[in-house]
């Protein structure tokens, strides 16, 4: 048995059967030039509101993003006042010159745009999962940021505590 398959066929075909993407890291910076430096971050498997504490959110990177993705951030108290997308495949950075991403996400494009999802009692559908931040010496470190304590991880960034920070899990 012969099959005559047209090569933009089979791509739609392989397209279509690819696996649905799997979490994506993504972080808001405190950085209005470049996604570089502390930052808070979420990895999800897409379509979750991120919520980034005072001070961060002035870039946004999403890393690897796959095809077929978009990354989103928002201004306000949710992911529902639109300030900027960028679409994969690749690693994307946003950066505002000084506007301010309060909240971010990614989903996959055929979803459409992702709803607001309501805020779940133990609220993981809004804390990062953790921070990136460069100790005394230079040397970057990554810390579990527990549910409800991401602005007090901030103030001890910006108070330069890095005991205070060395005292959350290494993510």
């Amino acid at each position: 048995m012969y099959f005559n398959i047209k090569p933009f066929a089979f791509l739609a075909i392989t397209t279509a059967l690819a696996p649905v993407a799997s979490a994506v890291h993504y972080a808001g910076f405190s950085s209005t030039t470049s996604c570089s430096g502390s930052n808070f971050f979420c990895e999800d498997n897409g379509g979750i509101c991120c919520s980034l504490p005072t001070g961060f959110g002035f870039s946004v990177e999403f890393d690897n993003l796959p095809a077929g993705t978009q990354g989103q951030g928002y201004t306000g108290s949710t992911c529902g006042d639109f300030l900027f997308s960028v679409f994969g495949p690749g690693t994307k950075c946003w950066n505002g010159g000084g506007a301010r991403a309060s909240h971010m996400n990614f989903f996959h494009s055929p979803q459409g745009r992702r709803s607001v999802l309501p805020v779940r009692a133990d609220n993981a559908t809004c804390a990062p999962s953790g921070f990136t931040y460069f100790d005394e010496s230079g040397t970057e470190k990554m810390i579990k940021v527990p549910v409800g304590e991401a602005e007090a991880v901030g103030a001890l960034h910006a108070n330069k505590d890095f005991a205070g920070l060395a005292s959350y899990a290494a993510y």
